[in-house]
């Protein structure tokens, strides 16, 4: 499969870079930030469900939060730290129970 990046502003002519991203990001790259960003909206479905049964989980609020940043931030395109934060995610999303840090009242 070909590069494909449209994650950032830097873009080439603002649809998507192609070859190589212009900020330096290589394709393998571009793939993990795209599958992070899919592991991310599974992961905000049940987090928005937990939330509405009262269930707050900080750890999955912080999970999403400093995933999302890693994805738009040009500034470190290193493999392996985008293959830990899905892995972080898929041990999160396998999780069998949710007990709350905190009970919304």
């Amino acid at each position: 499969m070909s590069m494909f990046c449209y994650q950032c502003q830097e873009t080439a002519k603002g649809t998507g870079c192609t070859i190589k991203g212009v900020c330096g990001k290589p394709e393998n790259v571009a793939k993990l930030q795209d599958l992070l960003i899919y592991t991310l909206k599974g992961i905000a479905v049940y987090a928005v469900q937990a939330r509405e049964m009262g269930i707050v989980r900080k750890d999955v609020d912080k999970y999403i939060m400093e995933s999302l940043f890693s994805t738009i931030t040009n500034a470190n395109f290193d493999r392996s730290r985008f293959v830990d934060r899905i892995q972080a995610g898929l041990a999160l999303r396998s999780q069998s129970s949710l007990s709350p840090c905190r009970q919304s009242r």
